[in-house]
């Protein structure tokens, strides 16, 4: 914008009209530079820590190796495949769980009986380490994506239904009082007052969820199943290829991190969609 133009515009339209660039003209946040740059930074000291030995290669692989290994295996579909079976199993556990965990809180924020009945065995299934019914559940339904799918239900299903009974129980006292007036039904209540409210909970579960299904895919991958990434790294493993199982490490943390992005999209627009401030995580 040069001078003459700034000097046409009214008071405070400059600062706006910057505002409007096009995102692709904005310079990067300086905080996102320092993370590209420190990753760089720990990248080539690794190299430089295998090439030339400080490091034994059993330890830490070369990153042009483990880059070399996760091309290779993504070009033959080998990596493609097992993130296909890893991702299906993780979406349709957290979709489960998610569901049911929805209608329980639900049904627990509403039901004072229902509340105090199934409490003390949600307490106690809750305390019990899911990693540890994994056997359990393989002995149950056998080695395949069933399996792997309940495993994922059940470690991600207790995050979401404690935070949203957290949040459905959060009242306004001034829209309670207005509803009450109107002689709301209780379904409008919930429908009107506390769903709206307790979105920010929600997606507080949901993402701590996303994080335990990702961890509950894996461990399914290690007892009970043929394929996905937990699978490959066994594989790894095994054939004492390090930078294989550092390449499986990587996709990991791809997908955590594409899960975290997906995420925040669907809680940004669901806030959208209900006119409520997106709260849940400070985004």
């Amino acid at each position: 914008m040069n001078t003459r133009t700034s000097r046409m515009l009214p008071a405070g339209a400059t600062n706006a009209a910057i505002a409007d660039t096009p995102s692709r003209l904005r310079i990067p946040q300086p905080e996102l530079l320092c993370s590209l740059g420190l990753a760089l930074v720990l990248l080539g000291l690794a190299e430089a820590s295998a090439r030339f030995g400080w490091v034994s290669p059993m330890i830490l692989p070369r990153p042009t190796q483990v880059a070399q290994v996760l091309v290779e295996g993504l070009r033959d579909g080998y990596f493609l495949a097992n993130i296909f079976s890893s991702l299906a199993s993780l979406v349709a556990g957290f979709a489960a769980a998610f569901g049911a965990a929805i209608a329980l809180a639900g049904l627990l924020s509403t039901s004072r009986f229902a509340e105090r009945v199934l409490t003390p065995y949600i307490i106690a299934f809750q305390s019990m380490p899911k990693v540890a019914i994994a056997p359990l559940v393989v002995l149950w339904l056998g080695f395949g994506e069933l399996s792997k799918v309940t495993i994922v239900a059940i470690v991600c299903f207790f995050p979401i239904m404690v935070n949203t009974v957290q949040g459905l129980k959060v009242r306004d006292r001034d829209h309670d009082e207005l509803l009450r007036s109107l002689d709301a039904s209780r379904w409008q209540h919930f429908r009107l007052m506390r769903m709206p409210h307790a979105v920010p909970y929600i997606f507080a579960g949901v993402r701590i969820g996303a994080v335990f299904a990702l961890i509950g895919v894996v461990v399914a991958e290690f007892v009970g199943t043929n394929a996905g990434i937990g699978f490959a790294l066994l594989q790894a493993k095994a054939q004492f290829d390090v930078p294989g199982v550092y390449a499986c490490l990587v996709i990991l943390m791809a997908m955590g991190l594409l899960l975290s992005f997906a995420t925040s999209l669907v809680e940004r627009g669901v806030a959208r969609w209900m006119g409520e401030p997106n709260t849940a995580s400070g985004s």
